[in-house]
Formats: structure tokens, sequence, C-alpha cells
């Protein structure tokens, strides 16, 4: 009975110290990309301590000034609809408080995501691979066509349909979010070049032109 109970806190000890050590690498890497990201962002890095001794990972985000406007990345506290969906949120600062949007790809998923757009109605472009790929809902459709010509469609339903994400308007905050964590040089690439069209966007609705955003590098 005691060799019985010894293996068993021998095991548990073991069980603990592998999630530990799985933790604290995952933790590491996180950081590390993080600190690239505001590096070349030229933005602050805020790293906050772990805790329970590591076995709680503490989220890293950027924050700062980027192309003359306020920008964060981070992970949300909680996940999508307080469910234990991790998603990591590009937002930056776009100077209009009353016109909204949300724009998800079509599906199921999409639905889910957009049951926080209120009763706003679908917007229809007349494109139909685009309306067939894209459910986008605001509060100004007028505005929306000025905005979302041709070829910022076909970009938006790209980056939409690969990465299943969410690009929202409300309150003057234009954001983007997407499902998992900046974890590989990868993503953390593909989250640079989001940041750029982020920005490009949030121009836009402040009726500014934003620069050309290449479509091969998402």
């Amino acid at each position: 009975m005691l060799l019985e109970i010894c293996l068993i806190v021998v095991l548990s000890i073991g069980v603990a110290a592998l999630f530990w050590l799985m933790v604290r690498q995952s933790s590491e890497k996180i950081v590390s990309q993080y600190r690239k990201i505001a590096q070349q962002l030229k933005v602050d890095l805020t790293e906050p301590t772990p805790q329970l001794a590591g076995f709680i990972r503490a989220e890293p985000f950027v924050h700062g000034v980027y192309r003359q406007r306020e920008l964060s990345i981070s992970v949300p506290g909680k996940g999508l609809q307080n469910t234990r969906q991790i998603e990591t949120i590009i937002k930056v600062q776009a100077d209009n408080e009353t016109f909204t949007w949300q724009i998800t790809a079509a599906g199921l998923l999409g639905g889910l995501r957009q049951r926080d757009s209120g009763s706003k109605q679908r917007w229809l472009s007349g494109d139909s691979l685009f309306d067939s790929a894209i459910d986008l809902r605001s509060n100004d459709d007028v505005r929306l066509a000025r905005i979302f010509h041709r070829d910022r469609r076909a970009l938006i339903a790209t980056v939409l349909k690969d990465s299943k994400g969410t690009i929202a308007l409300r309150g003057g905050v234009l954001s983007f979010s997407e499902f998992g964590l900046i974890a590989d040089d990868a993503k953390r690439e593909r989250f640079l070049q989001l940041t750029e069209l982020i920005c490009d966007l949030a121009e836009a609705v402040e009726g500014r032109q934003g620069l050309a955003f290449k479509t091969d590098v998402i």
C-alpha cells in the first residue's frame, strides 16, 4: 500500500513538472514573438509576471503609436463569447465613433460571431463571389460601399477565408481577431501584415487613402 502511494505521488509530481515545462516553453516562444513585434513596429511591450509559479501563462501584449494612430496586439482575458476559445486581437484607433461594421467569413462559425452585431442587416455588394463568401453587417451601407471597392473586397475575402477571423469597427476602434496565439515566425509575420491592412482600413474609414497592400503575403 505504501509503495502504491509513493508511486502515485511520484507520478503526480512528474505530471505537474511536465505540465509546468510545457507552459514555460510555450510562454517563452510567445514572449519571443511579441518582443520581435514590438521591435519591428517600434512600440512598447508589456510582459506580465506569470502566476502560480508559472503554471498560469501570463500573456504579453504590445501597445503604442504606429502610423500615427494608437495600436495594440493582445490576447483577451476571456475567450470568444466567454468560452475557452483563445484569440489574438489587433486594435487600432479610427477617428469615427458612429460608423460600425462587423465582417466574418460566411457559414456557421461566421454566424456565431455575428451574434453580437445586433439587428444589423447583412450588406450585399452585388459581387456574387464576395457575397457568398463574406457576411458583412453595418449601420451605414452607403459609406460601406465607398470603402469596399472591388480590389478591397477581394483582399478582405481572401484574408477572412484563410484566417476564419473577424474585422469589426465599433466606437472608433477597428479590430481584427483570430483564434490562436502568436507562437512562431510565420504567424508573427502574418500578423504584421494584417496590422498594415487594419491601418489601411482605418485610413479608409477616415477618408484617407490607405497604402497599397500586398495580397500575396497573408
